[in-house]
């Protein structure tokens, strides 16, 4: 299944979003997951099944000066 991550095309075996966070290295993260423009609360993230060509948004908090 193709879903799309932060506008890049990303091929998935599991539809899970747990699943796919960790596969692409945000397991210790401290990130915020928008799926289609929604908010997704990080409770959830285990539950949320992801459907093809679903879009991912990925941010992290950065820090300036």
């Amino acid at each position: 299944m193709q879903v799309f991550v932060n506008g890049e095309p990303v091929t998935v075996e599991s539809g899970r979003l747990s699943e796919i966070l960790v596969s692409l290295g945000y397991e210790c993260e401290k990130v915020a997951v928008a799926v289609n423009e929604t908010f997704v609360p990080r409770q959830t993230w285990e539950s949320r099944e992801l459907a093809s060509d679903d879009r991912v948004d990925v941010l992290a908090a950065i820090q300036g000066g």
